[in-house]
């Protein structure tokens, strides 16, 4: 069996036994995800806002490439 097949069959029984026992915990289980989730968002978020901040001090004009990603200096 496939080791990532068999990670996937015994994660998805654990949620349902955890449901099973408490219907709470999956709640809890979601809550901290979604958490997560918004601090990770609000991380990059904040990362940038202070590159924008220090590119307009510094007067560095961002380079991009073809493809629209910019360009690591």
């Amino acid at each position: 069996m496939n080791l990532v097949l068999a990670t996937i069959v015994i994660s998805e029984a654990c949620l349902g036994i955890c449901v099973w026992v408490t219907p709470g915990c999956l709640r809890r289980l979601a809550a901290h995800l979604l958490t997560r989730a918004d601090v990770i968002e609000a991380a990059r978020a904040e990362q940038c806002r202070r590159i924008q901040f220090w590119r307009e001090e510094l007067g560095v004009h961002q380079v991009t490439l073809s493809s629209g990603v910019p360009a690591r200096n």
